[in-house]
């Protein structure tokens, strides 16, 4: 299933951009802003998900999801919930077209190459 909210892909990047050294996950809401959620701070949002018809299925991939990005950089899970009671879940890392990350990686090969 492709991502339902386009418009929201690129403000996703860049919180993904700010956010890549932490763990925990990206929710988007009704009011359709794109949040980060600390590891740490899931837990209502898990709760808040098993309340809701399909929402424990949800809940565990969310958790498998989490565990599985956890520690290891920049990928989060995303989770969008809908107006109508849909979700969807997925993960996402940083946009590779970054300037920032262009930046970072050109430094990175001028280091080297000085080594």
């Amino acid at each position: 299933m492709a991502f339902p909210l386009p418009s929201l892909l690129s403000s996703i990047e860049d919180l993904l951009d700010e956010v890549q050294w932490l763990d925990g996950m990206i929710l988007v809401t009704d009011a359709q802003k794109a949040t980060f959620v600390s590891f740490s701070q899931v837990d209502p949002v898990l709760r808040r998900l098993r309340s809701r018809p399909r929402g424990a299925e949800v809940a565990e991939k969310l958790c498998m999801s989490l565990l599985e990005t956890h520690g290891k950089g920049a990928s989060k899970p995303v989770l969008v919930f809908q107006g109508d009671g849909s979700f969807w879940l997925g993960t996402m890392g940083p946009g590779r077209s970054h300037p920032h990350r262009h930046h970072a990686i050109a430094h990175l090969r001028r280091c080297l190459s000085l080594s």
